[in-house]
């Protein structure tokens, strides 16, 4: 006997072609139907258990102090059994835990992929990123040699919201900054400051307490 036959459901083509993801999670009753020329049809249903991906979310990227630790916190949405693991296992107290504690001795990125208990997965990274201890010069000359033309504070940049304030002989500010990727250049509002002693307060913020000082501008 000729006919045609054709699928029907959630999440199927009407060749035949399943997705679970268009399907979504569940039971999914797939319905084949077979029709010849005379109007005649007859189906059959089979029910399809589609899973549920748990979705991994590894946190927000974390900042620690160099020779400090700091607690992964992920967050993870899943109202069935899931098991966790982390890599690589470089500076972690537990691979496996939902929320280790990393001691990293430089910058690392971790993925971690949550396995729900049917064996789907899925995976997020999170960046650590070690705050180092910076050296502040006491002098520079922006006397564009190219040679110290910038205070450069090298490491302070990586303090996210850090700021600095500089100030000149009579306690007035001149310079203020939040974040440190673009060095002070010696000028105020365009025009070299005079040379001589300016006095700042860094607050580096994340843990460090502010750190005041001079810094003498050369030409």
């Amino acid at each position: 006997m000729t006919g045609t036959g054709t699928f029907s459901g959630p999440g199927i083509s009407s060749d035949g072609l399943f997705n679970p993801a268009a399907a979504g999670a569940g039971a999914q009753t797939i319905r084949y139907t077979f029709s010849v020329g005379n109007g005649c049809s007859n189906y059959k249903e089979q029910t399809i258990d589609v899973y549920p991906v748990p979705v991994a979310n590894a946190g927000p990227d974390k900042f620690v102090l160099d020779g400090g630790s700091v607690t992964l916190t992920p967050a993870v949405n899943a109202g069935y059994p899931v098991s966790y693991l982390w890599t690589p296992s470089m500076w972690l107290d537990d691979t496996q835990s939902p929320t280790p504690r990393s001691a990293p001795q430089d910058d690392i990125t971790y993925t971690l992929t949550v396995t729900s208990d049917k064996g789907c997965s899925s995976s997020d990274n999170v960046v650590v990123k070690v705050l180092r201890k910076f050296p502040i010069p006491n002098i520079f000359s922006p006397n564009n040699d190219g040679i110290h033309d910038q205070w450069e504070i090298p490491g302070l940049a990586s303090y996210p919201g850090c700021t600095v304030d500089v100030y000149n002989r009579y306690g007035q500010l001149i310079y203020h900054t939040v974040g440190y990727d673009k060095p002070w250049d010696g000028a105020v509002n365009g025009k070299p400051v005079p040379v001589g002693t300016y006095y700042y307060i860094i607050n580096p913020k994340n843990g460090r307490q502010k750190i005041s000082g001079y810094v003498d501008v050369i030409r």
